[in-house]
Order: C-alpha cells, then sequence, then structure tokens
C-alpha cells in the first residue's frame, strides 16, 4: 500500500495538465499513450515498494540487534539531511506564509518535545516502540516517492542518496545482527536489491529521458525557481516562480520580475486569466498605478490578512 500510495502521489502530479503547465521543467518525465503510462506506473509502484521493504527490514534488524541503536541510525539520517541543506542554504521550504508556518512549526516541535519528556522511565520502552515506527513511516514514504526528487522538496542528488542509501542501509544493519535466520535474511536482501536495481533500469528506459537529470540534479529550490522563471515561455509559469513561492527564491532577479510583471500587467487585468492572483503580488512588484487601483497598499495589505485568516479558519476580531 505504501509503494502504491507513493507511485500514485508522483504519477497524478507528472501527468495532471496543470503542473505540466506551470513547471515544464522538472514534470513530463511520464510518456504519453495509456500503455506507456501503465508500464511506468506499474515499475513505479514496484521501485517504491521494494524501497519501502528495505527500509522497514533494515529498522526491523536494527530494532531486534538494539531499539536505541535504530533510533540512532534515524537521527543521524536526519540529522545528515538537515545539515546538507543548511550548508546549501536551501533550508527553508517553499510555503509563502513564513510567519505563521515558523508558529506552527515551533508549537509542533514543542509538544514532540513536552510529550517524550512526560515519559516516565517505565513508559519509556513502550513510548519509543511507538515513536520509532511512527518515525520509519514518515521517513519512508518521502523517499520512496518518486516526487520528492524535486528541488523544493529533497532535491535530486539528496532523493538519489537517500534510494542507494535505503539499499545499503539493511546490509549494514545486518552486520549488527547475529540471529539464527542471518544467512536467508542475507538472501533476501541480495534477492530484493537484485530486482530494484533491474526495475530501476526499466523505469529510466521507459520515461522522456530528457528529465534524467530531475533525478540526480544539484539545484536548490531558488536556483530552480531562478531558471524556471528565465527560462520559461508561459506567463502562467512566471507568475508561479515569482509570486507563489517565498520570496527570498527570487533573490537577486527583483529587476527582471518587476520588468515582466509591467510589460503585460495590462494584459492581466483585462483579461483575467485564471492564474492571476494580484494580492499575491508584493506592492514592490506593482506599479503604482496598479496599487492605486486595487485600493492602495493599506487596502492591499488588509486583503492580504484577511486571505491568510480564511486559510487558518481565523474570524476577524
Amino acid at each position: 500500500m505504501t509503494g502504491l500510495t507513493s507511485a500514485m502521489i508522483a504519477y497524478d502530479l507528472d501527468t495532471g495538465a496543470n503542473q505540466r503547465l506551470k513547471m515544464p521543467l522538472f514534470y513530463g518525465y511520464i510518456k504519453d499513450g495509456r500503455h506507456q503510462r501503465g508500464r511506468t506506473f506499474l515499475l513505479m509502484t514496484l521501485i517504491s515498494t521494494l524501497h519501502n521493504l528495505s527500509r522497514s527490514l533494515g529498522y526491523a534488524i536494527l530494532a531486534v540487534v538494539d531499539l536505541n541503536l535504530a533510533l540512532k541510525f534515524f537521527v543521524g539520517e536526519v540529522g545528515a539531511y538537515l545539515l546538507y541543506k543548511l550548508l546549501r542554504r536551501d533550508f527553508y521550504c517553499w510555503v509563502r506564509l513564513e510567519g505563521v508556518l515558523s508558529v506552527i512549526l515551533s508549537l509542533l516541535e514543542r509538544t514532540l518535545a513536552k510529550v517524550i519528556t512526560d515519559f516516565t522511565v517505565s513508559e519509556w520502552g513502550c513510548a519509543r516502540k511507538l515513536l520509532l515506527s511512527v518515525l520509519i513511516i514518515i521517513l519512508s514514504l518521502p523517499q520512496g516517492c518518486i516526487h520528492f526528487r524535486h528541488p523544493f522538496e529533497l532535491g535530486g542528488a539528496a532523493y538519489c542518496a537517500s534510494m542507494i542509501w535505503a539499499q545499503i542501509m539493511p546490509f549494514v544493519a545486518l552486520s549488527f545482527y547475529d540471529g539464527g535466520n542471518k544467512e536467508q535474511l542475507e538472501t533476501l536482501l541480495l534477492g530484493s536489491f537484485g530486482i530494484w536495481l533491474v526495475l530501476n533500469g526499466l523505469f529510466f528506459y521507459s520515461i522522456d529521458r530528457s528529465y534524467i537529470t530531475t533525478f540526480f540534479g544539484t539545484k536548490t529550490a531558488p536556483q530552480y525557481t531562478v531558471e524556471l522563471f528565465r527560462n520559461s515561455e508561459d506567463d502562467i509559469s512566471k507568475f508561479d516562480a515569482a509570486f507563489d513561492n517565498r520570496q527570498s527564491y527570487i533573490n537577486g532577479i527583483e529587476n527582471e520580475v518587476r520588468a515582466w510583471l509591467a510589460e503585460n500587467i495590462d494584459r492581466f487585468i483585462l483579461e483575467q486569466p485564471e492564474w492571476w492572483k494580484i494580492e499575491m503580488v508584493g506592492d514592490e512588484f506593482l506599479p503604482q498605478q496598479a496599487i492605486e487601483a486595487e485600493g492602495g497598499a493599506r487596502r492591499r495589505r488588509r486583503s492580504s490578512v484577511n486571505s491568510v485568516r480564511e486559510i487558518l479558519g481565523i474570524e476577524a476580531s
């Protein structure tokens, strides 16, 4: 079920017409044609299934050896990933609601820390087993889903490294294990790894190979956003890159964004395409006449606050 869910998420996003229109540099690796799409979807499902099987077996072996060792592995993996993002200055996610997001994330962290801290010594054995199960699911699903190679998520290089590590990690775990069925486990892991290699070869053969670089690329989210804005020919892609992500993603090309918007804003206001949402555009990017037409900067700010309240379900006082 995890493999099927992971494949379905990636398949739906890649074949969606709107996604392909907004992000043609990333979406489109699945070829058109019913039979071709069906084969690719089947391969994606099997690859994700084997990936999650390897992750589950690896952590199951570690948990049998020493539950603390399994938790250390998990903390080490997550810590290495976060450090990688920090060193590349790619830590912040794309969500525009930076202030609200910070509050939510802080609340979540504080809540988890409080729950874990509140367990007594005698309760901790059961609590950490439950915690480990939840953490394994959280860790495995994104890495098994091909969509998470997106620069806004893990990124191609980190995704590729995670997939490879998922196949290596069970053998590392097995080196700590001295149970009676060690040889059978090793045979199972070797068989799974061999099938995984074959399926990946078939997968890359079945897709549009002009997108292969997205599976191994090193672009950060800001780098990808700038490239999307500069290279896209469709206005919807440019608008999505410039105004549907964190504003810091377009640092360095603000003048290019202003020039593009000044050249086309009259047409956007007249035609009112479905994707055109002027409230998403910061005042610093709008011509003065456009701000005045919207009722001025103060009214625009109040409108933005109300939009945030609607999203969060908060009633205005």
